[in-house]
Formats: C-alpha cells, structure tokens, sequence
C-alpha cells in the first residue's frame, strides 16, 4: 500500500467517523418536551386562583438539550365535538424553556368540563414549539377519574 492509498483510507475513515458522530450530536442536541396533565388539583389561598375550586394543571419541561420556544397550551378534544382545541390562553405569548429551566405550569379551569364527561380518558394536553411540532401528554389512566367526570350519586 502506497502512502497515498493510506491516506486516502485514513482520510475515509476519519470522515465517515466525523459523520456518525455529527448524526449523534444532532440526535441528542434536540429539544424534547414532555406535558403532563392532571385534574382536580387544589390550590392555596392568596394567589390569583380560586381556592375553592378543583383546577387541572398542565405541566411542560424541557428535557433536551436545545432551548425552544413554546405557545398555544390547549386541551384536544376527541372527535364528534364542535371544537377541537380548548385554548389555555395564559400561554397564547408564548415563552422560552431552555434546557435546565423549571417547568412550565398552565392552569386550566374545571368549569364547564361536564359536557365531555364521556370521552374523559380522550382528553389531552398539548402544547406547540417553534418547530411546528405539537407535544402531547398520555391520557390518563382508568383509575385517574376527574371529578368533573363522575357521575352524580
């Protein structure tokens, strides 16, 4: 083998390891959200909130690694009703989460929540990014029934 066919080799290799690792890079260096939502959560008073009222509670953090820029907290509603989005709209601005940055919490009222009673599992959190991608929280487990949904006794 010539010093030039080593090179070229040397050369190669070097270049397709420089390329996996610039794929991995940009597969970690990634925003990634993860929304949860919860019900029937109590609030303290002295602040801006009803402590006399149940309160559901939307939850984003960042645990990627690239900061983004988060909007239009809603609730989706399944198919079958007029609307599809509840809009929180607290969140409508906007704001940055970056990585490390505490979690972002939208509060969400229960009032008037009983019309979709029937399809409550089917009820999800979503929040947008500056990429266009929507986040969404899992739906809630058959023990996690929200007051709002119960049936009157």
């Amino acid at each position: 083998m010539t010093l030039g066919e080593f090179v070229a080799v040397a050369g190669l290799c070097f270049g397709l390891a420089g390329f996996v690792l610039g794929v991995l890079n940009y597969l970690r260096d990634r925003a990634k959200l993860v929304v949860t939502l919860q019900w029937d959560m109590e609030v303290t008073k002295g602040n801006e909130y009803d402590h006399k009222k149940l309160w559901g509670v939307i939850r984003v953090t960042n645990i990627g690694r690239r900061t983004t820029y988060i909007s239009h907290p809603a609730i989706r509603l399944p198919k079958g009703y007029k609307h599809s989005l509840l809009l929180i709209s607290a969140g409508i601005e906007g704001t940055k989460l970056a990585e490390g940055d505490p979690t972002k919490i939208y509060m969400v009222s229960q009032d008037g929540l009983e019309k979709y009673a029937k399809d409550w599992r089917k009820l999800v959190a979503q929040i947008s990014d500056t990429t266009g991608k929507v986040w969404k929280s899992e739906r809630l487990r058959e023990n996690e029934v929200p007051s709002w949904a119960k049936s009157p006794k």
